[in-house]
């Protein structure tokens, strides 16, 4: 799981600001979850960044070839991705992140954060979008929201912008949140279906399964049945589909795709993915027709979910 945060590349005139985004890089860190962000190593980025890989964290940094070239790109982050323009900064970003945070910034930082949040409520992702910062910072922004939706520009299901003074408090509001419904409703928004997969790389190679009658893989696992949470639902898939045992609370999630569903045109599909370890050899069962190890080179032998999780992994090539 990775979150994408903008901060600015200031440190500000209060120390509260530095403090709050070494705070959030440790606490991320420390949660397990992964921060991508624009790449830089000065101000209020830098210290986000160097907390986090101070506290073992992974960093992926995302930043415009031009940015690069004027020296302000951190050196020592887990990747650094350089990108042609800050078009597709954006676009590699909100690909590669599974919810969004805002730090204290300057115009850079509202436009990614207006922009996250307008996606949101056009449908385009469904995926959180918050704002921390000290007491106080983020009032004028959120008096503004309430006010578009006073005036009746904002529908109040889209005002859902999480705004938090502790790293902590923020991480457990996210846990929480769910989706809003998008500004317009399509065929598309009505046929929607949630599945679990299991992801499980080895030799920088991941499993995927192909079903019978089935001419593209899939990530190991399935839908919930009624009364099962998504971690007893994939236990049970692993047992059903490969012979594999597992214990579901041994699972940890790691990230939610979501992409047209394979073969059913109109129907989108959310996988929630976990990884955790599984006891057995991978043997097909049940429906499961051929098994297979894939790496970077073999999405086009994938369904739509599994290829938009291989971008989000380190595979070989």
């Amino acid at each position: 799981m990775r979150f994408a945060v903008f901060a600015g590349s200031a440190t500000g005139h209060r120390p509260e600001y530095t403090a709050l985004a070494t705070a959030l890089g440790t606490t991320l860190a420390r949660r397990g979850i992964g921060i991508v962000y624009g790449g830089g190593r000065v101000g209020l980025m830098g210290a986000l960044a160097d907390a986090a890989l101070d506290a073992g964290g992974e960093v992926l940094g995302v930043m415009p070839k031009a940015l690069v070239d004027k020296e302000i790109a951190h050196r020592g982050l887990t990747r650094l991705q350089v990108v042609e323009d800050m078009h597709r900064r954006k676009a590699a970003m909100a690909e590669a992140a599974d919810a969004f945070i805002a730090l204290p910034g300057g115009a850079g930082t509202l436009e990614e954060l207006f922009e996250a949040w307008t996606w949101q409520q056009l449908g385009l992702h469904t995926k959180p979008v918050a704002l921390l910062g000290p007491p106080g910072f983020w009032q004028p922004l959120t008096e503004l929201a309430d006010h578009l939706v006073a005036t009746g520009f904002v529908r109040p299901a889209h005002r859902e912008l999480i705004a938090e003074t502790d790293p902590d408090a923020l991480l457990d509001a996210l846990d929480r949140w769910r989706p809003p419904t998008p500004k317009w409703k399509t065929r598309a928004d009505q046929q929607h279906l949630d599945s679990v997969g299991w992801i499980c790389v080895r030799d920088g190679r991941l499993l995927a399964v192909r079903t019978r009658g089935k001419d593209a893989f899939y990530l190991p696992g399935g839908k919930l049945e009624p009364g099962e949470t998504p971690t007893d639902a994939l236990a049970r898939e692993l047992r059903e589909e490969l012979g594999l045992g597992c214990a579901p609370d041994r699972l940890t999630h790691a990230h939610t795709v979501e992409a047209p569903a394979h073969g059913r045109p109109g129907t989108r599909l959310r996988m929630h993915c976990y990884t955790g370890p599984a006891d057995g050899t991978p043997t097909p069962a049940a429906e499961i027709a051929e098994l297979a190890w894939l790496t970077a080179t073999d999405t086009e032998r994938c369904a739509p979910a599994l290829r938009e999780l291989m971008t989000r992994l380190d595979l070989d090539r």
